[in-house]
């Protein structure tokens, strides 16, 4: 697979985004089960995107992202994919990663990327096939499924992004968000007034711009991936659904 390929595939997984529910204020009241379906337009074929964010048993959630191809771009890319996070929230409502699983999320159908973390001795684990590496932890070192929920956590509360340190590919790597201001988007999912970003990792000409949408719990309703000059693929969302059950469903339905 050529590495624009590769890339495409990896970055319709890495930007679904967990949500929290949010009062007729717009306040955050805590971490809810929700489903999300979206569209992708993407050089090789349309996609289709799904994400569910669950409660475990006790105070854990698991957050779940599917991708798969429509049409002839099941012929491009090789398999459906997904990715999962597990994470506990702490006394002061942020993210404490448990454990992290990306299968075929570059669109082999034998790739399968692993991290596992040991909380008391400040160490993150990596694993893919025959590669096993060790990262020393310090309080915001986390999978980039994590991030995304941390970064869903600070937009609500109305926090300033940080640099977040993201594990990715066997590497250490450093993202930056930057506020564009607020917006009003027209989507299948409505007329939402949303706050826009640009995310980009250090070192790199790659970015990508996300319009936060409250009426959506602050998960984005649309972004966009750019490479330099080029925008490469638009996701948007076309529905979602609240609670347990509902989100549950909807994949069910989806995966059919």
């Amino acid at each position: 697979m050529s590495l624009a390929r590769t890339t495409v595939a990896a970055l319709l997984l890495a930007f679904a985004w967990p949500a929290l529910a949010a009062d007729a204020a717009g306040s955050a009241r805590g971490i809810e089960s929700i489903g999300v379906l979206y569209d992708v337009d993407a050089p090789f074929g349309q996609r289709a995107l799904s994400l569910s964010l669950v409660r475990t048993d006790g105070d854990g959630f698991i957050y779940e992202t599917y991708s798969r191809g429509l049409g002839l771009a099941r012929l491009v890319i090789a398999s459906d994919a997904l990715e999962s996070s597990r994470f506990v929230l702490d006394d002061d409502g942020r993210v404490q990663p448990r454990g992290y699983l990306c299968r075929s999320c570059d669109g082999r159908k034998d790739g399968l990327v692993e991290i596992s973390y040991d909380p008391d001795a400040k160490l993150a684990v990596f694993r893919e096939g025959e590669e096993l590496l060790d990262f020393g932890m310090d309080t915001r070192t986390m999978d980039r499924k994590a991030w995304e929920i941390q970064t869903v956590l600070d937009i609500a509360a109305g926090r300033p992004l940080d640099v977040e340190p993201t594990l990715e590919g066997g590497k250490l790597k450093l993202y930056q968000g930057e506020s564009l201001g607020r917006e009003t988007l027209s989507t299948r999912a409505g007329e939402l007034e949303t706050v826009k970003y640009r995310r980009q990792r250090e070192g790199s000409d790659n970015f990508q711009y996300l319009w936060y949408a409250r009426e959506l719990g602050w998960l984005p309703a649309r972004w966009e991936i750019w490479r330099k000059d080029r925008r490469l693929v638009i996701i948007e969302a076309y529905e979602f659904g609240w609670g347990e059950d509902t989100a549950l469903a909807m994949l069910a339905d989806w995966l059919e």
